[in-house]
């Protein structure tokens, strides 16, 4: 397990599968798709956005990140798992309906019922 501080992180993290461990002892873990370094009210932030889901986490200096190493053989960048897998969604078929009678002003009209007639 690579583990570094907040301050340390370079892209070579990017895709790779992540831990956060904020200064109040929280852990949020995620692929890291991207991430943002910024400053507010004069403090550093990094704002990391997830690859699975569009949300963000931000912290600050002090937070440690935990990289979990790559199994052997997988293919993808330094220490990430490669980008994810392409899932193609099953097949959608619509139900066979009967092609409709061409419209003409008869088709409008509805017979009344066998009983009326």
């Amino acid at each position: 397990m690579d583990e570094r501080p907040i301050e340390d992180l370079t892209p070579e993290w990017i895709d790779a599968a992540v831990e956060v461990i904020t200064p109040d002892g929280s852990t949020v873990g995620f692929r890291l798709s991207r991430y943002e370094r910024t400053t507010r009210d004069g403090e550093p932030l990094w704002m990391l956005f997830s690859t699975e889901q569009p949300w963000r986490i931000e912290v600050g200096a002090g937070a440690v990140l935990r990289r979990a190493p790559k199994p052997a053989g997988v293919p993808g960048p330094a220490g990430g798992f490669g980008p994810a897998p392409i899932v193609s969604p099953a097949p959608v078929t619509a139900p066979v309906t009967p092609t409709p009678a061409p419209l003409s002003p008869q088709s409008w009209v509805i017979a009344p019922p066998a009983e009326q007639r």
